[in-house]
Formats: C-alpha cells, sequence, structure tokens
C-alpha cells in the first residue's frame, strides 16, 4: 500500500525571527504589571531578584537538553514528538494535552491585560456595556471587544503566513527592549533610584528560602516562550544546530529584563508601599509600574513603558499563536486530534485550521473574566513542567543508547538528568499542598477537570492511532528524520537520516 503523503510546514523562518518568537514570548504582560504583586509573594526584593535568576539557570539546563532534541527532531510539535520518541504514543498525548491548555491560556491572558493597560491610560473609555461579574470581576463589553479585535489581529496575520508574523515579532521585541533600557536609565539618571527602597530585602511575611522557592517555582511560567523555538523547528531555514545559542541567550535576555522592571518598580518609594498607591482621587492603582515610572519621568515615562508593555503582550501572543497552533497541527498530523487540524493552506502553508481554532478558543476566554482565565494560566506551569520533564527524559533516553561521542552537537547525560529532576521538582512544588509555591484551590481545581477532560478524549480518540503501526507513526510524528545506529568497530553512532525510514524498531 502506499503510503500517505505527510502535510509539512514551509520552510521560511531565519534565526533572528526564532530569537525574537522566543524572547517575546518569554516576555508578556507580566513582567510590566504583575512587577509589585510578585515582590510581595517573595516577601522582598533579594528573594524575587534569585529566582528570576536562579530560574533561568534552570531553564538553561534545560535548554540545553531541547537543543540536542531539536537538532535530531526538527520537526512542528516540539515537546510532543520527543515524549513519542522517549516514551511512545500515549505519553505523547499526555504531554501535548498538558501543554495546549497552557498556551492557548497564555494568549488569551495577554489579550485580557489590554483592558487593564487601556483603563491607566484611557480611564473610563473601555469599561463600558456591563455584562456581569464574575469571580469578583467586573465584565464589560468594551474590554471584551478590545481583547478580542487584538486575538482577532493576531489570528489573521498568523494565517497569512509566518515569515512576515517573524519578521513582525523581531521588529517588536527591539522596540521593547529599547523602551526598557530607556525605562531603567530614566529611572536611574534622574536620580529616583533609591537602594533604601528596597529594604527589607526579605523576609517581609515570608523566608529567605520560601520566598525564594515561591518565585523558583513559577519559572515554567516566567519563561515559558523558549520551547516556542522547537515548536516551529519544521520552519527553519537555517541548520537546527544554531538553536542552542538562540535559547541560552533568550533566555538570559529574558532574566535581564525581569530583574530590570522588577527593580524598576521597586526602587522609588519603599516597595511596600508600591500595591497601596492610589490616583489623584484616591482610587487604587491598578498599573503600579506605569504609576512609579510617572511619578520619576512625567508621562513621557509612561510613554516608553505603554510601548514596553504593547510589545510584550503582542508578542506574547503572536508566539503563542504560533506554538500553539504548530503543536496541534503536530498532534493532529499524528491522528490524535481530528484530521481537519492537519490542513495546510495552499497558498500561505501554515496550519490554517490550527490557528483558526485558536483564534476561537482565545476569542470566547475574554468573556470570562480575567481572574477565571488567569485560574486557568496558574496550571500553565504544570503543563510546560510536564514538557520539560519528557524532553529532558527523551535527550537522556537517546544519549545513553545511541550517544555518540564525536557528535558536535551532543550534551552530557548528566545534564539532561539533572533537567529532568528540575522539572519533577518544580512539578512538585506546584502540586504538593503545603508547599510554599502550591497553586490557588481554583486553579488546582480547573486542573483536575483539565485532566478528566484529556482522559476521556484520548479514550474517544484511541481507536484512530492505536492500531498505526510504529513505523507509520513514527513517519508521521517524526518525518524521514530518525535516529539510528551504524555501526563502526561495534559501537553505537547516532545521527540524522533523511529518505526512507531505516530500522523502525529504535
Amino acid at each position: 500500500m502506499e503510503r500517505k503523503k505527510r502535510a509539512k510546514l514551509k520552510k521560511s523562518m531565519g534565526p533572528g525571527a526564532i530569537w525574537a518568537v522566543a524572547v517575546g514570548s518569554i516576555i508578556g504582560w507580566g513582567c510590566f504589571i504583575q512587577g509589585g504583586l510578585w515582590t510581595e509573594r517573595a516577601g522582598g526584593t533579594l528573594p524575587l531578584l534569585l529566582g528570576f535568576l536562579a530560574g533561568a539557570l534552570l531553564m538553561i539546563v534545560v535548554g540545553y537538553s531541547y537543543s540536542y532534541m531539536i537538532a535530531k527532531f526538527p520537526v512542528a510539535g516540539g515537546e510532543f514528538a520527543y515524549a513519542y520518541k522517549g516514551f511512545g504514543r500515549t505519553a505523547s498525548y499526555v504531554c501535548g494535552w498538558m501543554l495546549s491548555l497552557g498556551y492557548l491560556s497564555i494568549v488569551a491572558l495577554n489579550a485580557t491585560a489590554l483592558p487593564v493597560l487601556a483603563s491607566y491610560i484611557f480611564p473610563g473609555v473601555f469599561t463600558r456595556g456591563y455584562l456581569y461579574t464574575i469571580a469578583g470581576y467586573d465584565v464589560y463589553a468594551g474590554e471584551v471587544v478590545l481583547a478580542v479585535f487584538f486575538i482577532v489581529l493576531f489570528g489573521v496575520m498568523n494565517y497569512r503566513g509566518a515569515k512576515s508574523v517573524g519578521n513582525l515579532q523581531l521588529v517588536m521585541v527591539l522596540v521593547m527592549c529599547a523602551a526598557v533600557l530607556v525605562s531603567v536609565a530614566g529611572t536611574v539618571l534622574t536620580g529616583h533610584f533609591d537602594a533604601s527602597n528596597l529594604q527589607p530585602a526579605y523576609g517581609a511575611g515570608k523566608s529567605l528560602k520560601d520566598g525564594f522557592i515561591s518565585i523558583l517555582a513559577l519559572a515554567p511560567f516566567l519563561y515559558v516562550g523558549f520551547d516556542c523555538i522547537p515548536q516551529a523547528a519544521e520552519e527553519y531555514d537555517f541548520p537546527p544546530q544554531k538553536c542552542k545559542l538562540l535559547i541560552i541567550t533568550a533566555l538570559i535576555v529574558g532574566a535581564v529584563i525581569y530583574g530590570a522592571m522588577a527593580l524598576v518598580t521597586d526602587c522609588v518609594i519603599p516597595w511596600q508601599d508600591v500595591l497601596s498607591l492610589t490616583d489623584a482621587d484616591g482610587i487604587p492603582v491598578k498599573w503600579h509600574t506605569g504609576a512609579i515610572l510617572e511619578m520619576t519621568m512625567g508621562r513621557l515615562g509612561v510613554g516608553f513603558v505603554v510601548i514596553a508593555v504593547c510589545m510584550g503582550i503582542f508578542t506574547g501572543m503572536n508566539g503563542f499563536f504560533m506554538t500553539s497552533s504548530r503543536l496541534l497541527f503536530g498532534m493532529a498530523r499524528a491522528k490524535m486530534l481530528p484530521s481537519a487540524f492537519e490542513k495546510i493552506h495552499p497558498k500561505h502553508k501554515t496550519p490554517s485550521a490550527c490557528v483558526v481554532f485558536t483564534m476561537i478558543v482565545c476569542c470566547v476566554c475574554p468573556f470570562f473574566g480575567r481572574e477565571v482565565i488567569g485560574w486557568v494560566v496558574d496550571m500553565c506551569s504544570v503543563g510546560t513542567a510536564f514538557g520539560y520533564f519528557f524532553t529532558c527524559a527523551g535527550a537522556f533516553i537517546l544519549l545513553k543508547k545511541y550517544g555518540d561521542p564525536t557528535d558536535t552537537n551532543r550534551i552530557h547525560p548528566a545534564v539532561a538528568m539533572t533537567g529532568c529532576v528540575f522539572s519533577v521538582a518544580i512539578l512538585l512544588l506546584l502540586v504538593i499542598p503545603g508547599s510554599p509555591a502550591f497553586m490557588a484551590a481554583q486553579s488546582f481545581a480547573a486542573l483536575i477537570v483539565w485532566i478528566l477532560m484529556g482522559t476521556v478524549f484520548y479514550l474517544c480518540s484511541r481507536r484512530s492511532f492505536v492500531n498505526i503501526t510504529k513505523r507509520e507513526m513514527d513517519y508521521l510524528i517524526l518525518g524521514n528524520v530518525q535516529v539510528v545506529r551504524g555501526m563502526r568497530k561495534g559501537k553505537g553512532r547516532e545521527h540524522a537520516v533523511q529518505g526512507n525510514l531505516v530500522n523502525p524498531k529504535i
């Protein structure tokens, strides 16, 4: 029987665009809006900054396993494909399902950050057409329309082509970095930076250890975005071996921006007073970082941070639109989702059905209010921890079984195992009651519901992919790139083979 042709995405994205997708996805709305809340969560600026730094280092360790797996399997789906290679089709479904909700939710959450920003810049303009209140959050028609407009806008752009989206992402990231630099420099040069405002450095309600752990456990959420790099691997128009440098630099830039904006928010007035700021009418301020920069540089300072936060929101939406659609496409190609999701647009060469589905789901989310979406996104760290574990564990298995000392892209198996340990530790911190980083009750309940839904869908879709032979499933998920053994002096060697499948039992 002739094998059905496997749908493939067009190679159209350069390293600059891929790097920008990662940085823009790492730095979203939270960096510019949540600073005061994160400091309060940590109990001081010291555990906050240490958590940012340790989280970035942790993710770099995990990133080494990603770079190894990307070089071996440059296909859409990323962690989903790596979980399949290491553990089989059930594990790949679990990994893909846990990641998909986090990715989709981050698009929606970035969109719902726009009304928060708009309420500060244009007070009262979008808080019109009161609809209802959910979880204490008032939902207005004006804010819903604003969020939906930008979801549709980025959906249309992703529908029309990856190359143009990647180029736009690069421009937006560069503008964001420039705006952050000006905001930091302005705070220092105007004389408003006062280190005494950072005191107490730790211990305000939490020990240094507990504050540090509470931030470290957020690392998968804070730095989720570097894993956009493997999701788009099938569209690289450059050697995938270059992705290691892209991952490391994206994480370093992300950590620097997080730390810089946190210091800007906390250094102008005592950091404990940031969350109690009010405007001229005595109304509590919703956007604390914007209020702080208005103190230091006036409306000009607000203008720069507005540019930064807009770029952060837009790049996050753009990057996770791409990531979500590629993950869904990879799962559909493996017959784990309806075949309609496997469709590639004949002209634009994008996974058009997946983009449209992502857009529809995200357009529904703003109607549920920001608090409810926030509960769901708290689960993002859990989902990404699954992805990190399967990637690192898959890399460890390949390195132990087929490792080649002469492979220039090889990493030490201990690095991959360290990534596995980190991933499991973060997962346990989030789900074990009593942990300093234990999820809110609403988030935990949402996680249980999502797992139950995934179980039902798995049982329903299992018939369509359980009977596919391993050889055919290898082809659907991994394409014609396989890690195989070539014998030389009795030792296993590892290399990628393009063309017909070789040794499909591996």
